[in-house]
């Protein structure tokens, strides 16, 4: 019961103030979306399984600063978001930098008959603090591969396919993937998410 305390208050912190901050500074307003989702749990093209459930996601994206260095670096969007998982396995809190990209272009607007033109893809890369264990059982490392995550923190990947509708709402097919392996040396779990985030977008600069 405490655990489940503790997410809905750190969705309260964290989560709330965008909505109210992107309402009241209505001219530049620092939030550009907000995403929910619902996540499998372990499972991918890279997952091997061991945990399961099915995770909620919570992110806020903000609009790139005016500063121009971040310019070059292609004005990604910061990031800061959350998927607790309710099963007692791996919950994962996360901070980085997403690139968005729509797919409209001429040529593949006139062969999908303009479908491109509601369409994005999206990447990104960011900094993961998870609550699983760091070490497991050598025996079940070495025979299962159900090893620990080796580190606290760790490198997250993310990617998604997705439309928009209605002008500020969108849905996608999301996939991340969080483990350390060909960074660091040691123990290498890894965790995949997969399942469909839905975005609202506000008002842009």
């Amino acid at each position: 019961m405490l655990k489940y305390r503790i997410y809905i208050i750190l969705f309260l912190v964290f989560f709330l103030p965008a909505f109210s901050a992107a309402q009241t500074n209505a001219e530049h307003p620092w939030v550009h979306k907000v995403v929910f989702g619902l996540l499998a749990h372990d499972r991918g093209p890279l997952s091997d399984k061991h945990e399961g459930g099915l995770d909620p996601n919570w992110e806020v994206q903000f609009n790139p600063p005016m500063w121009k260095y971040w310019r070059w670096l292609g004005s990604p969007l910061p990031i800061i978001g959350a998927t607790p998982n309710f099963n007692g396995d791996t919950s994962v809190f996360y901070g980085g930098i997403s690139y968005e990209f729509n797919l409209s272009s001429k040529t593949l607007d006139a062969w999908t008959y303009n479908l491109t033109k509601i369409l994005f893809v999206a990447g990104g890369l960011s900094a993961a603090i998870h609550t699983g264990p760091l070490h497991n059982n050598g025996t079940d490392c070495d025979d299962h591969s159900d090893c620990g995550f080796g580190y606290r923190v760790l490198p997250r990947l993310n990617i998604e396919l997705g439309t928009h509708f209605w002008k500020n709402h969108g849905v996608s097919l999301f996939y991340d993937h969080m483990s350390h392996k060909g960074f660091l040396p040691g123990e290498n779990e890894g965790l995949d998410h997969i399942g469909l985030r839905y975005h609202y977008t506000f008002k842009t600069p």
